[in-house]
């Protein structure tokens, strides 16, 4: 017996087939503004995720923000969301070319040039799917980590649009070995940093507050000695105008306890990423993500880190 769920996703797939589809029909102005509508529409419509980053808000900058203020900032990130899915369907290598300023991409390839392959690390900000694209253009050899979707149609359809960006898809399992292999063959290896690790973490601050933090990247620079470039993607003013900043590799920190130079180094991550939000909290889709969640079985740490 075939089970209800293959329906649904059946369903589910030729949806979004069809809205893709359609999108590719209309002119780029015009489906922009599609886009941003629907965005805004569905801010509507996800109560709890809004309710979830009216929270987050007020953690991150406690009574610097009015509610007026907090209703811009996720009415603008909405409108985003529903742009970068347009975005995400229309692009071509031509747009990409016309539409992105790359600042600071000499540091890739200088930290590629040693040889040991480069970790590009950076939040899910502005537009970063098209990072795949610039990175799939510029770099000989890229890659990025990629956790399979529940829908294996809509899974299978959105794996073939992000290989033909000419960037490889590493999936989330056997995700180490991956890594390791591409860093070898000296590979850019693109890591979105930026969201709760649960058990696979490690405790850091976040906009001065215990976080669960990805230590995979900061141990991974240890042991094979490659670069950690830091990056981010942002909306500029104007139509599909967009730009991605890449800055120097993070220092290296080694002072002989290997534990607490993780612990810096992954702090060194969050602090990069809190400074990027606070400057466009409009363009963090991290406010609709439970950042701050403390698994049980870090509490303890996580009061101990606050009172230090």
């Amino acid at each position: 017996m075939i089970p209800k769920k293959f329906f649904r996703h059946v369903f589910e797939f030729c949806a979004v087939w069809l809205l893709a589809a359609v999108i590719r029909l209309l002119p780029g102005a015009f489906a922009i503004r599609c886009g941003r509508f629907l965005g805004a529409l569905a801010g509507r419509l996800i109560k709890e995720r809004m309710r979830l980053g009216h929270e987050n808000l007020k953690r991150a900058f406690g009574d610097q923000l009015s509610y007026e203020e907090r209703c811009r900032i996720l009415h603008s990130l909405m409108e985003l969301l529903g742009e970068a899915l347009v975005e995400s369907i229309i692009i071509t290598p031509a747009d990409v070319e016309k539409n992105v300023e790359i600042e600071g991409f000499h540091h890739i390839e200088q930290a590629l040039a040693l040889g040991k392959g480069v970790i590009l690390l950076g939040p899910h900000f502005g537009m970063w799917e098209l990072a795949g694209h610039v990175f799939g253009s510029r770099l000989p050899r890229a890659a990025t980590l990629y956790k399979p979707m529940k829908n294996r149609f809509i899974d299978r359809y959105v794996r073939a649009a992000r290989e033909t960006c000419n960037i490889d898809i590493i999936p989330n399992q056997n995700t180490l070995r991956g890594v390791m292999r591409r860093l070898r063959d000296n590979y850019g290896v693109v890591f979105l940093y930026d969201q709760n690790a649960g058990r696979e973490g490690i405790l850091a601050t976040f906009f001065g507050l215990p976080a669960i933090t990805y230590a995979a990247p900061a141990a991974l620079a240890r042991k094979t000695g490659c670069p950690v470039v830091p990056g981010y993607f942002v909306k500029l003013s104007g139509f599909r105008r967009h730009r991605m900043v890449l800055k120097e590799p993070f220092t290296s920190i080694d002072t002989g306890n290997p534990a607490q130079d993780l612990r810096a180094t992954v702090q060194q991550y969050n602090d990069f990423i809190e400074e990027v939000v606070r400057r466009h909290p409009e363009q963090w889709f991290g406010w609709l993500h439970n950042r701050w969640k403390i698994k049980s079985t870090f509490k303890e740490e996580a009061q101990s880190l606050m009172k230090s």
